[in-house]
């Protein structure tokens, strides 16, 4: 699925797509620099521990969420260290949230920085274009590079082992040999682990997604820079990016999510997932008691992407004279020796090359400190990056998708407006290709229209759903059951691999169903399988019986979300990003 709107973050990452810079230039006018009025603007984040009381120059970084403990630390410190301008402290205020999520809410004029710290340079470079052309200057006219991460490869130690890890270096030929190889790891002596099984984000929303994406075009293009159009048209490339996406057992709208699914889940569920270095070191930290083995880095042997997290100094007329002087104390304290040498206790390396790489970047947790940021693949211009995206949709599993959409009488009014909104969006937004069907249920559950690709009956569709109205009992488990029925049918007729999903959205309470709970739930896999459909339960109404779609969504690895009217773009992002 692919949202028209809600690729900016990523898209933005390696300056891809032009007209997304336009459309935020014109889509956002009087809300960048020179404004100041924004409505619910907020120029203020959470106080740093420490932070001095009474009279203040206050400053605001908002940083990428990633290295949220080391900021605070630093900025306890900075608060400890008694800084002050024009004989007054200094007070930090911290705002921890994803790099693209910050830009848009900065050109909304919904965030008013200080200093800005995304994760990689491409950000600055991108939201610089866009307030260049609104107020002929750049956000930020220069930066400093603060901490490091590598994007790797998480895989379970047994199975790292098995393609030769530690002595032999491993990349994406043998991550790719072991997805095509229908004995799975069976070829590798271990037949009991059953097929390679990948995770990345979806590379519409996560930075980490497409830089595995991209990456993995670079290896099968024998390059690690020099990257041509024709590279990204040769067959053999195709070929084997698709052969790793048909792995995947589905997206996610983070990195940090997908890690809690690999290290909660375990192998059977997932056998590697690409993820940044700091992630591997604090995901053997933090869930060592609920892995059966630990996680190891896999740092690709033929190249991958390092991010520095630059910071630097708002050029906006929010920034005063004061605020510009505390803000460079603040920076120059972030690079200081004392403060880089904290960077690996949070799982980052130093960007100062005079301070050690020290625990816990070590192969007790996963990481390995001789590796080196001199080893990174050349960032792609603009074009190759829309033409790496667009291939990605082109070789990735399509997806089928049921919405189950609660029309009984208890819906009647608010919920029933949201859940038709929402449910009409979200079938407007879905990729072309993809399959969907609407399930409408009241006394008894009656598809509205037959499962069809997007392209051919979506608009239909989702004017369709618009017409539905509220009334009668609720039959929510027999309209889920019936769903489940479909997809399986769909699963025995189609040769190709596909996403599958149904997305419930109801009050939850059910009123008239023939079938009960137990038999919903017994058509669902055990919550450690990777396969069997995901059910997504978007409750609407303050009665919803939550509780009911948790323990459904739950079961099968899926969302549970609460939706109103105010919601829905955030809704239709959480659970596409699966898909």
């Amino acid at each position: 699925m692919k949202g028209r709107g809600l690729n900016i973050a990523i898209v933005g990452i390696f300056l891809a797509v032009c007209a997304v810079v336009i459309w935020l230039a014109m889509g956002n006018k009087g809300s960048g620099s020179g404004s100041g009025s924004a409505a619910g603007a907020s120029s203020t984040g959470t106080a740093a521990p420490g932070a001095p009381v009474g009279p203040a120059v206050e400053i605001v970084i908002s940083s990428s969420d990633g290295k949220k403990e080391w900021i605070e630390d630093v900025a306890k410190a900075f608060h400890e260290s008694k800084a002050e301008v024009s004989g007054k402290p200094i007070r930090v205020q911290v705002i921890h949230m994803k790099s693209g999520e910050s830009m848009q809410k900065i050109l909304d004029g919904k965030e008013k920085p200080t200093l800005w710290s995304p994760a990689g340079q491409a950000w600055i470079e991108l939201i610089n274009q866009t307030w260049k052309g609104r107020s002929g200057q750049n956000f930020i006219d220069a930066s400093k590079p603060t901490v490091t991460s590598g994007l790797v490869i998480a895989m379970w130690k047994p199975m790292a082992e098995a393609l030769g890890w530690p002595g032999k270096p491993i990349g994406w030929d043998d991550l790719t040999k072991v997805a095509a190889d229908p004995k799975g790891w069976g070829s590798y002596g271990h037949p009991e682990w059953g097929a390679f099984r990948f995770g990345h984000g979806h590379p519409d929303y996560s930075t980490s997604a497409m830089m595995s994406v991209i990456s993995a075009i670079y290896a099968a293009a024998g390059k690690t820079s020099g990257l041509t159009p024709d590279d990204l048209k040769n067959p053999k490339v195709i070929e084997r990016v698709g052969t790793l996406e048909k792995a995947i057992v589905h997206y996610g709208e983070s990195s940090s999510w997908l890690t809690e699914k690999l290290c909660t889940k375990g192998p059977a569920y997932l056998s590697a997932v690409t993820l940044y270095e700091a992630n591997v070191v604090k995901a053997n930290d933090k869930y060592k008691a609920k892995m059966p083995f630990p996680l190891v880095a896999i740092y690709p042997k033929e190249g991958t992407f390092w991010e520095n997290h630059p910071t630097g100094i708002v050029n906006a007329d929010w920034v005063n004279a004061d605020q510009k002087q505390a803000a460079q104390k603040f920076l120059d304290f972030m690079v200081s020796k004392d403060q880089q040498a904290k960077a690996p206790k949070y799982g980052y390396r130093p960007t100062d090359k005079s301070v050690p790489v020290t625990s816990p970047i070590d192969l007790e947790h996963g990481a390995d400190p001789a590796q080196s940021s001199e080893n990174s693949l050349e960032y792609v211009s603009d074009s190759l990056f829309r033409r790496a995206n667009e291939l990605w949709h082109e070789v990735k599993k399509h997806s089928v998708v049921y919405l189950v959409l609660d029309t009984s009488g208890s819906m009647n009014g608010d919920a029933m407006n949201a859940a038709k909104k929402g449910a009409a969006q979200f079938i407007r937004e879905m990729q072309k290709e993809d399959e969907v069907a609407v399930i409408a249920f009241s006394d008894s559950p009656r598809l509205v229209k037959p499962l069809a690709k997007v392209r051919e009956t979506g608009e239909s569709l989702a004017a369709a759903v618009e017409n539905l109205f509220a009334d009668g009992g609720t039959s929510l488990y027999d309209a889920t059951v019936m769903a489940m029925d479909l997809i399986e049918k769909h699963k025995k007729e189609s040769k190709e691999q596909k996403l599958y999903g149904v997305v419930v959205l109801s009050d939850g309470k059910d009123t008239a169903s023939r079938q009960r709970l137990s038999d919903l739930l017994d058509r669902m896999p055990a919550t450690e399988s990777a396969d069997g459909t995901r059910i997504f339960t978007v409750a609407y109404g303050n009665e919803a019986d939550e509780d009911l779609l948790k323990q459904i969504s739950g079961r099968s690895n899926a969302l549970f979300l609460k939706g109103d009217a105010g919601n829905i773009d955030k809704i239709y992002h959480q659970i596409s990003a699966y898909f």
